[in-house]
């Protein structure tokens, strides 16, 4: 068995190695656009089995903690969530979908984990789902 770990190990370094390689090369984006970061957040809008956050509840959120951190602008969706649970049960929730786009290197990541800790605070939520990619825009 020795004689097979000494074989494979070079095999195996190039295998870490790879892994820890970042997973796309650099993005380079078509004539007339731009690279972004694409975030895309997830908030479940129950409270135990029951949906407790309101339309104005949300809208007071979004005024008082989203829009100050991101007011160059935003979308907002209305989603129908699925999920398992700390407890293992398959929970359906009425959701919201946040989508931002922001220049690469800004102080996003930050923003949105304060904005996520809020959520959960205020709402007695388990998580807030967050999506990041690097997509190419134009205006």
């Amino acid at each position: 068995m020795k004689h097979i770990w000494i074989a494979a190990a070079p095999a195996l370094l190039l295998l870490a190695l790879v892994a820890c390689a970042p997973l796309t090369d650099e993005v380079s984006c078509p004539d007339g656009s731009e690279l972004f970061d694409e975030y895309r957040l997830f908030f479940g809008r129950n409270i135990g089995d029951v949906e407790g956050v309101s339309d104005d509840d949300w809208r007071a959120f979004l005024a008082d903690t989203v829009t100050p951190r991101f007011p160059d602008g935003l979308s907002v969706f209305d989603a129908a969530g699925q999920w398992r649970d700390s407890q293992g049960e398959i929970v359906r929730e009425p959701s919201k979908m946040m989508l931002i786009l922001t220049v690469p290197d800004s102080d996003a990541p930050q923003k949105l984990d304060e904005i996520a800790n809020v959520y959960k605070q205020r709402f007695n939520q388990e998580s807030v789902l967050r999506v990041t990619d690097s997509v190419c825009v134009a205006f």
